[in-house]
């Protein structure tokens, strides 16, 4: 089976990738990924579990590789459930932020239509169901800082912008972007 999206059965799908911060399950429904999270690295047979989803859905991995582990943006859509309107606004947006590139909180606000609702886009990311694919780490405070992140905190947060060049200090500030990448 050589198809990027996997075939819609109705029943959910799991995969497994390696990522930027380490293995992640990703499940799909109806061939979409709706949901994201992290694996125990020591998880028995969890290579297996990366190759058979390699070997099952190779296009779709493919794809998975280079947003998770490149930083590349996600180019397929995403199954959203389960949060308000003003949520998927805000996450539809926030995937469209390019590797290298940062946004603030009160940016986000403004371009979804809300420029008073700053708190509420913090929350909205919060929820994100697909953290990765939907780059929230992207998002910074109007400051300068980082601010934190729901799938491991500041500490990943930090790894990750770091990974796309950019330069953060010992008070976990947004320095600067490194030009050589």
């Amino acid at each position: 089976m050589d198809t990027l999206i996997p075939k819609k059965t109705g029943k959910p799908i799991t995969l497994f990738c390696e990522s930027a911060i380490g293995p992640v399950k990703i499940v799909l429904l109806e061939g979409l990924p709706t949901q994201l999270s992290p694996v125990e690295p020591l998880t028995p047979r969890l290579s297996q579990l990366i190759a058979e989803s390699q070997r099952k859905f190779p296009l779709l991995y493919a794809q998975l590789y280079k947003t998770l582990v490149e930083g590349e943006i996600f180019g397929q859509q995403l199954r959203i459930e389960g949060i308000s309107s003003f949520y998927k606004r805000v996450l539809e947006r926030v995937k469209t932020i390019p590797k290298g590139t940062i946004k603030t909180y009160s940016e986000l606000a403004k371009e979804v239509g809300s420029p008073r609702a700053v708190r509420a886009v913090g929350s909205a990311l919060a929820k994100n169901p697909l953290p990765l694919l939907i780059p929230c780490h992207r998002v910074v405070k109007k400051n300068g800082c980082i601010g934190s992140f729901s799938m491991g905190g500041r500490v990943v947060k930090e790894k990750l912008l770091e990974k796309e060049g950019f330069v953060i200090s010992k008070n976990h500030k947004i320095m600067l972007a490194r030009q050589d990448i």
